[in-house]
């Protein structure tokens, strides 16, 4: 198992090539953002299986309970999407706006969700360190 720094590092590498590919992005053509899109999606979907799989061989309530959290999350997620993918078929200025502005919606509720998720590692990180240091305190 990674140590809690470890993992701090890990999200703040992923934090950094975030921030790189939406800066890339913004230069981009279209067509080329739309390949990052799906870089970004493959990307992202690997990370899930592989979180899916160490939650499974764990099987915590930890895990469970924010299983349960990232499953409603991307049941919201995906209601958002197939809004965002309807409108996507419109073709005139105040349905292409509108759009635009679900999708932004969206990329904020995103940034949300991942600072609240911060937030809760940061606790269950504190709380792991507090649990070890308190059952080597007993050893």
């Amino acid at each position: 198992m990674k140590k809690p720094s470890e993992k701090l590092k890990e999200l703040s590498d992923r934090l950094a090539i975030a921030e790189k590919r939406v800066a890339e992005a913004q230069k981009e053509r279209n067509e080329n953002v739309e390949a990052s899109i799906q870089r970004a999606k493959a990307d992202a979907k690997a990370r899930q299986e592989s979180y899916k799989a160490r939650a499974k061989e764990t099987r915590t309530a930890a895990g469970a309970k924010l299983q349960e959290l990232q499953d409603n999350y991307h049941r919201e997620v995906q209601q958002i999407k197939n809004k965002i993918e309807t409108e996507k078929e419109a073709r005139d200025a105040k349905k292409a706006n509108k759009r635009a502005d679900d999708s932004e919606a969206y990329a904020a509720a995103t940034i949300d969700f991942a600072i609240m998720a911060i937030d809760e590692a940061e606790i269950a990180l504190l709380e792991a360190i507090a649990a070890r240091a308190y059952a080597e305190s007993l050893a």
